[in-house]
């Protein structure tokens, strides 16, 4: 009884889910692009944090070398 009844509200929810060309452009019509300036401060800040991350883990797995460099080493 309970598996009629979901696929028939799932089919319901597949049917409700149309996706027409005008829908999307008026979707993307109400998107808040960002500006120029933004984009830039963002992707710098991407590029910025990247880097850093990149560093770090370059340094924790320098140290990790090492500790087991020495653990096999004795």
């Amino acid at each position: 009884m309970f598996g009629k009844k979901k696929e028939k509200q799932e089919k319901e929810h597949k049917e409700g889910r149309a996706y027409t060309p005008l829908a999307v452009f008026r979707e993307l019509r109400k998107v808040q692009w960002p500006s120029p300036k933004e984009l830039t401060k963002s992707s710098l800040l991407v590029i910025v944090f990247t880097l850093l991350f990149g560093v770090y883990f370059f340094i924790c797995e320098m140290v990790a070398t090492g500790f087991i460099s020495k653990i096999v080493g004795m």
